[in-house]
């Protein structure tokens, strides 16, 4: 998404993958690394920022809703529920942001 700026690509990301829309930090709260695979079996390091995002409205439908099931976590919970370590860590310490709603959505 070359002309957007980070967080609205996020913010673009959540819709499509979750069916969320609402407020957006423009400066991500933290960053993780992970081996992505691509659809032809290529592995690639893939760096990500993660960005808060405060959720206003809840979508029935959105664009990947037949690749996606919704749910939701408190971060202890969605800290369990991921394998890469350092979003685990991140997701662990979002406690630390005032105003955090006990439940982030996660799709699979």
């Amino acid at each position: 998404m070359r002309k957007k700026k980070p967080h609205q690509a996020a913010g673009l990301e959540a819709w499509q993958e979750a069916g969320v829309k609402g407020r957006i930090q423009k400066k991500p709260c933290g960053t993780y690394s992970y081996i992505k695979k691509m659809s032809k079996g290529a592995l690639v390091p893939a760096v990500v920022e993660v960005f808060l995002l405060e959720v206003r409205e809840l979508a029935k439908s959105f664009p990947e809703q037949k690749q996606r099931q919704r749910r939701w976590f408190t971060p202890e919970a969605a800290a369990s529920a991921v394998s890469e370590p350092e979003l685990k860590a991140l997701i662990a310490g979002l406690n630390q942001y005032g105003g955090l709603k006990p439940a982030l959505p996660a799709t699979s």
